[in-house]
């Protein structure tokens, strides 16, 4: 187990790539993956073509930027060391080592970007160090797509 992070691009969004085969069903969900609109009930053929188009609709492949910022004990051992300052990094990211489906939306980031540079800055420790640039980077991704940074 462990706690992976992307941040999805918008290439999609922008129109770079083929046309999606049913244009007037594609949307984006709250974390900016290209989606089919539930409420018009698409088939089973629907979803197999829309995932068969999304793989190669996009040479990100829909994430900008992943990151593996580590497993469970990794985890663990960084939140051990985190102090007081870093209260978003703490409640947000590295409260549990594996946590998913959650996400820290654009505006967020800006925030965490803050405390994942300032962390980055005064970390000693190598690997507190590693995951605050990770954290930068995704801060970073998140605030210059608009799209949230999930988990």
């Amino acid at each position: 187990m462990g706690l992976d992070a992307h941040v999805c691009c918008n290439c999609i969004k922008d129109g770079v790539g083929p046309p999606h085969p049913f244009p007037e069903l594609l949307r984006f969900d709250e974390t900016g993956e290209p989606t089919l609109e539930e409420k018009c009930q698409p088939s089973l053929e629907q979803w197999l073509q829309h995932d068969r188009w999304l793989k190669p609709a996009c040479p990100h492949g829909g994430h900008l930027l992943s990151r593996r910022l580590g497993n469970i004990a990794l985890i663990g051992y960084v939140r051990d060391r985190l102090g007081g300052d870093f209260p978003m990094i703490r409640e947000r990211v590295v409260y549990s080592g594996e946590h998913s489906g959650d996400w820290i939306s654009a505006v967020d980031s800006a925030r965490m970007l803050e405390e994942a540079q300032a962390l980055s800055a005064e970390a000693t420790d190598p690997i507190v160090g590693h995951l605050a640039n990770d954290l930068v980077e995704l801060a970073e991704a998140s605030v210059a797509t608009g799209n949230p940074i999930v988990f």
